[in-house]
């Protein structure tokens, strides 16, 4: 194997650079490639941040992206955003651009500590193979230029599953404090990240001493309290001190979904459509035949705790893909060490095996930099852009606006500079009846309304499917503006 060294370090060379290459291309798009409901959210609270630092903004602008700020609430700390206002001051602008520099500088980070804990795991190759997949796998490579906290999570949790790989060797001070420290900054950057570690953690200190054995040992609490403390200090802060936190909790946990089994069928579409099945299935099998028996339990801890996740957030684990995108961890840590055992065994009876593994990993790399960077290229939304920039000069930046909008209006909130109330859609009405919710929209209608300026309709098909809204605002109102495919009405201009 070490005679092969220079062939995997020149892969991973040529990998890192190439995932760089393309994840940069495309650069100055508008964040509206993947989940735009989600980057909008952070490209506000940013905004709302970066203008109260200027003096010189007109007074109105600031007081627009506060107010836009605050409507957003507090989800998670807000890091990504606090980032990318620190960019915005260096170039002395608002550039959102920035936000995806720094998730592709944090997905990079993640590809070197994958690395890291793969090659420790397996070895060299499995490395090698691992950080490949990480790095070129189509859905990772857009969502890895996304502004929100998913880059930086998985980057964390790999951090943490490193430090806790070489506590498990060396069970020194310094490991278990550093381990400690890191999951308590990746559960702190998005507290879904107990679901994943916690289990790996449980995992590892079960084999290592056994669980009445683990809690004698002093290290094992300094992790576990370190771990902890980050987010549970948010959580004061963000709950008693702030008071706004706790709303991000509702409308998460439906237990009456497990028992449909269209629950697992949705599940497993939306994994599918994240990762490839086959490749999920290829990287258990690579994780349950190949994997060291000292590390094993720490990634089946790992899967489990995606288990218990899915069925904790039963709804977002069918509907948004991101939810998936931990897997991306033990999948290709699993794709490493099945891909790493095949080519060591068969480098020991076919000399012509580098060959083909070579051949067959820069096919891949090939394959798959070109899907990445043709969808990245078919990708120009500044007509969007600008239409939304229209509507907001046609209806008034101060003007009160509620509309139907396939993104909750946070393109017309943005691009319009304008506070924008988004009118029920189906896939509210879905989540609320799930929580027990009764839903009367056309009793609601007019209340709903009173006090807007503008009704603006931007979802056709929503608009087709709610046929009372169509029936009262083309008998009830005159004055109608259409925009592109936006129709906006004049809630002033009643018969």
């Amino acid at each position: 194997m070490k005679n092969s060294h220079w062939l995997w370090y020149a892969l991973l060379i040529l990998v890192f650079m190439i995932g760089l290459v393309i994840r940069v291309s495309d650069l100055f798009d508008a964040p509206l490639d993947f989940h735009p409901t989600r980057q909008l959210h952070s490209a506000l609270i940013a905004r709302g941040m970066y203008y109260q630092t200027l003096d010189d903004a007109p007074d109105w602008k600031r007081e627009m992206s506060y107010k836009q700020q605050q409507a957003e609430g507090l989800i998670e700390p807000q890091i990504m955003e606090r980032l990318t206002v620190l960019t915005y001051q260096l170039f002395g602008s608002e550039q959102l651009w920035a936000a995806r520099l720094w998730a592709i500088l944090f997905w990079m980070i993640a590809g070197l500590f994958l690395f890291l804990v793969t090659e420790k795991i397996a070895d060299f190759a499995a490395g090698t193979f691992a950080v490949i997949f990480f790095m070129l796998w189509p859905y990772a490579a857009a969502a890895s230029r996304a502004f929100q906290p998913e880059s930086l999570l998985i980057a964390s949790m790999l951090a943490a599953i490193w430090a806790v790989v070489n506590w498990m060797e060396k069970e020194n001070m310094f490991w278990a404090i550093l381990s400690g420290l890191l999951c308590g900054f990746s559960i702190y950057v998005k507290s879904t990240a107990v679901f994943f570690l916690a289990p790996a953690l449980l995992g590892v200190i079960v084999q290592r001493f056994g669980l009445k054995d683990a809690l004698k040992k002093r290290q094992v609490w300094i992790i576990g309290i370190l771990s902890i403390l980050p987010y549970l200090a948010f959580l004061f802060y963000g709950v008693v001190i702030l008071g706004n936190l706790g709303g991000q909790f509702s409308f998460r946990f439906f237990p009456v979904r497990w028992m449909d089994p269209l629950f697992y069928l949705q599940w497993l579409l939306e994994l599918d459509y994240t990762i490839d099945m086959v490749i999920v299935l290829a990287a258990v099998l690579g994780i349950s035949l190949f994997t060291k028996k000292k590390y094993f339990l720490m990634l089946i801890g790992y899967l489990t705790g995606y288990v218990l996740y899915g069925f904790m957030f039963s709804y977002h684990i069918t509907t948004h893909d991101y939810y998936h995108l931990p897997m991306m961890i033990p999948v290709s840590i699993g794709i490493g060490i099945l891909l790493g055992k095949v080519f060591n065994v068969s480098e020991r009876n076919r000399p012509i095996t580098k060959a083909v593994f070579t051949c067959a990993a820069l096919i891949f790399i090939g394959i798959n930099t070109w899907e990445i960077r043709s969808e990245l290229s078919r990708s120009n939304f500044t007509e969007e852009t600008k239409k939304w920039e229209m509507v907001g000069e046609f209806v008034g930046h101060e003007s009160r606006v509620i509309g139907l909008f396939s993104n909750y209006g946070y393109r017309l909130a943005y691009w319009g500079w304008m506070h924008v109330s988004s009118w029920t859609t189906s896939g509210d009405i879905i989540l609320r009846e799930l929580a027990g919710h009764e839903i009367d929209l056309e009793g609601q209608l007019l209340d709903r309304i009173s006090g807007y300026d503008y009704f603006v309709i931007a979802d056709q098909e929503e608009y087709e499917n709610q046929e009372f809204l169509r029936e009262y605002f083309e008998g009830n109102f005159l004055k109608t503006e259409k925009i592109e495919d936006v129709i906006i009405y004049d809630l002033r201009a009643e018969n």
